[in-house]
């Protein structure tokens, strides 16, 4: 306890404690508390807002697919709206850092977009079953709520995290560090308990009104997290003028005009991030369809999955300091593909067990290629424009998880279309991710992070021309 006290200490207070013991006065005392109150509130408004997700790519997907029968392109275009509304997050952070509610820059874009992602998220239920006895309207319908819980993700999020930078930003560095790894830590273990929860909810009682029911759980916790992490987490003050984190994906985009390193990049995490998100509404119809496994079994895969992720996150920094980061980048991809293919051959030989161990290894080849790829980010960068270029990556990122969700769904209608097997149809996808991951391999051979930076300072000076045409 004394050693998370140690880090969470203001500048100048871990001098002032005496050696041997955690002494500290009433004033900082009091700073500290307010620290971590801060810390706390932030990261219930997070994990709020990501529990959203879980019933929608855990649970309605394979609703919608496999018992349901709807087309996997309609499901895939559904759940990527939020990522295909990302560029309201441009438009929120510019318009809030302008123009305080109450005296206050986030606090009331975290709840407007934290409770309406609860609600959105909440409805999605309520509109996939009337979608089904109802098509048309219905459809108008899906999308009304599915937008909703996506336009609330994005506004939420782009809110809680400009909050978490502008809190920390006069803080040491390593309470910022706290911070963000608290909130990515509680964000993952959560994900792995909700999924645990609505599996067993939904081993009760299956049916549509159950799946009502545990929606509805999944709702009232992540608006209560939303109402208590948003209440009175930024001070109220008047005609100060703020710097939100989103940045242009106009300019971001320019940026790699002048940089070939910045485009191999680029073009290397649409690559990753396609091959490993293309499957993202299609593992639990695939498990449904492929090896009969039950609507509860299915939702615990979104558990199984982010167990192996968060292993990997958590070990990840030390292999990364001990192999380097192209090592386990590398690592990480080959890990991905051997576990699709391992996925594959077990819908094959309808072995439940060995799915799921192929899933886990899935998470464990995922963490580690986020962790190395997040390492890459932060070094393609100069250090007068790290914003515009995490831009960069952040286009990439929204580009291909949206691409990803909808191109995956898309390929699996079609072979299941042109073969009439339903099996086929989600093996040919899963072997797509592997030939992408692999040419991802390839390209990032060619990526140095020397010829980054000597490019990026030649053209600094006309990429910020080219930004305010």
């Amino acid at each position: 306890m004394a050693e998370i006290a140690k880090a969470m200490c203001p500048c100048g207070m871990e001098g002032a404690i005496p050696q041997g013991h955690m002494a500290f006065t009433a004033s900082q005392r009091e700073t500290l508390d307010m620290h971590i109150r801060t810390v706390i509130q932030l990261t219930l408004v997070h994990v709020g807002v990501s529990l959203t997700v879980v019933p929608i790519t855990g649970t309605l997907n394979r609703v919608m697919i496999s018992d349901l029968g709807m087309p996997a392109v309609l499901v895939g275009l559904l759940v990527a709206l939020p990522y295909m509304l990302s560029p309201l997050q441009v438009l929120v952070g510019s318009w809030a850092d302008r123009n305080p509610v109450w005296g206050m820059h986030r606090a009331p874009w975290m709840l407007f977009g934290g409770l309406a992602a609860a609600f959105g998220s909440y409805f999605c239920a309520h509109a996939v079953f009337y979608m089904d006895s109802q098509f048309v309207p219905g459809v108008l319908a899906a999308i009304g709520v599915f937008a909703l819980w996506g336009i609330g993700v994005n506004v939420a999020s782009v809110s809680y995290l400009s909050l978490a930078s502008e809190l920390t930003e006069r803080s040491p560095k390593n309470w910022r560090t706290v911070t963000v790894g608290t909130m990515w830590t509680a964000m993952i273990l959560s994900t792995i308990v909700a999924s645990l929860v609505l599996s067993r909810m939904l081993a009760v009682d299956p049916s549509q009104s159950g799946i009502y029911t545990a929606f509805g759980a999944i709702w009232l916790v992540a608006t209560l997290c939303v109402l208590v992490g948003a209440s009175g987490v930024e001070p109220v003050t008047g005609g100060r003028v703020v710097q939100n984190t989103a940045n242009n994906p106009a300019v971001a985009l320019r940026v790699l005009a002048h940089n070939p390193t910045a485009r191999r990049f680029f073009v290397y995490l649409l690559l990753i991030l396609v091959g490993i998100r293309a499957q993202d509404v299609l593992l639990e119809p695939y498990a449904a369809d492929a090896l009969g496994m039950s609507m509860s079994e299915t939702t615990r895969l979104e558990a199984v999955w982010g167990g192996g992720v968060f292993i990997t996150l958590l070990g990840g920094l030390e292999l990364v300091r001990r192999f380097g980061k192209r090592f386990n980048a590398y690592a990480g991809s080959i890990v991905a593909m051997v576990a699709f293919l391992l996925i594959v051959v077990a819908g094959l030989a309808r072995d439940v067990f060995f799915f799921q161990a192929s899933v886990f290894l899935l998470g464990l080849g995922s963490g580690l290629m986020t962790v190395s790829n997040l390492s890459f980010m932060l070094d393609l960068t100069v250090p007068q424009n790290v914003g515009l270029y995490i831009g960069a990556w952040g286009v990439a990122n929204f580009v291909a998880q949206s691409a990803g969700t909808v191109v995956g769904a898309l390929l699996r209608d079609l072979a299941f279309y042109l073969t009439g097997d339903i099996r086929l149809g989600y093996i040919t996808v899963f072997g797509l991710e592997i030939v992408g991951l692999a040419v991802a391999l390839l390209l990032f051979r060619k990526i140095s992070v020397e010829a980054f930076q000597r490019d990026a300072r030649l053209n600094v000076v006309d990429v910020l021309a080219l930004a305010g045409d």
